[in-house]
């Protein structure tokens, strides 16, 4: 009997959105998720979408990924260019630029996103919609207690301290900063998901760090992120924060880098235009002073509540250095902004501080 492929909770959402949105931009197609009808000679790892356009019905199967930056759709060309005896497969991602669909298209790559753009070139019909703008992210709804703001928190947790899954609930209560019955249904949800299992022994363990860390990252932005308080203000000068002295405000605000600046301080790489700063309290009229900062709602600097409690703080940042968030928090923030420019940091950043956390 054919089963559908394990998919992230988080890409079932993003696969039924994308089917949603194709069918209310056609007004009359429809997209629906099918089973998957494993074979080999047709890919099937995301899944398979059944199309109906003008009274024609066909099967093809999709790849699912919340962002495609430019590598992904250069990944995606060379696999498509060795694939032409096989259906074409169909990308499905959260949202693709104008820009991204002419290069896509002018490459023979079909897609779907979740604002309605599509693109689809096969024997029984030629489908094509782009210009539609980026959607209001959807928070979904809370029926996994591991996806709401406390699970996350939760999640996040388990993930940046070592070892944590495996000690008693109320050790992670503590890292965390929720309650321990949070931390029980939290962690129950995660075993009935598979992103946490139990060895024989009873000990806990993450059996798939690169799909746990995927879940919290796609979640991060609509689901935690979004509902942190957050304030804007505009600098003198995009790199005020590499001489800033945060010395004075670490002990009662610890002040933390995130997002662009704090890439660009842990690579190199990025010339940051924007500024993320966590805070566990709100900003003193002396910060705002010294750093040059006045309030503006479309400000280059953003200023977030911090989500972990102050006993939980990550201290992987030499106080010589300039102080910065987790790099699992970096990698989230790069590619919540799903900037192509970010998205090849993001990964880089996966690839050398993230990925190695498990041991």
């Amino acid at each position: 009997m054919a089963t559908r492929p394990a998919i992230a909770l988080s890409e079932q959402r993003l696969l039924d959105e994308a089917c949603a949105a194709f069918q209310r931009a056609s007004g009359r197609f429809k997209a629906k998720p099918v089973m998957a009808r494993a074979s080999s000679d047709r890919p099937v790892a995301g899944g398979e979408i059944r199309f109906d356009v003008s009274g024609k019905r066909f099967v093809l199967p999709c790849a699912l990924k919340e962002r495609i930056g430019e590598a992904a759709a250069v990944a995606t060309r060379r696999t498509r260019s060795s694939q032409r005896a096989n259906p074409p497969v169909v990308q499905v991602t959260r949202f693709v630029s104008p820009e991204l669909a002419l290069d896509l298209i002018a490459n023979g790559i079909p897609f779907l996103d979740t604002a309605g753009n599509a693109y689809l070139d096969v024997p029984e019909a030629t489908v094509m919609i782009t210009g539609r703008p980026r959607p209001a992210p959807v928070v979904p709804p809370g029926s996994a207690r591991s996806t709401t703001p406390k699970g996350l928190r939760v999640m996040y947790a388990i993930a940046t301290t070592p070892g944590l899954i495996a000690q008693p609930y109320r050790s992670i209560a503590g890292v965390s900063g929720v309650a321990l019955n949070t931390v029980n249904k939290a962690v129950d949800d995660l075993i009935a998901r598979g992103l946490v299992a139990e060895k024989k022994s009873g000990v806990r363990i993450v059996p798939d760090w690169k799909r746990f860390v995927s879940e919290w990252v796609n979640l991060y932005p609509s689901q935690l992120r979004h509902k942190l308080a957050s304030r804007r203000f505009a600098s003198a000068s995009p790199d005020w924060w590499q001489s800033f002295d945060f010395a004075p405000f670490a002990k009662a605000l610890d002040l933390r880098l995130g997002g662009e600046a704090a890439a660009q301080a842990l690579t190199h790489l990025l010339q940051a235009s924007k500024t993320t700063v966590y805070t566990q309290g709100p900003l003193p009229a002396q910060f705002m002073l010294a750093a040059r900062l006045r309030p503006d709602e479309r400000g280059d600097v953003e200023v977030l509540d911090a989500f972990w409690p102050r006993a939980a703080i990550y201290t992987g940042t030499p106080p010589d250095q300039l102080p910065l968030v987790h790099p699992l928090l970096i990698y989230a923030d790069l590619v919540a902004t799903g900037d192509s420019r970010n998205l090849s940091i993001a990964q880089q950043i996966y690839d050398e501080h993230v990925a190695p956390l498990q041991s």
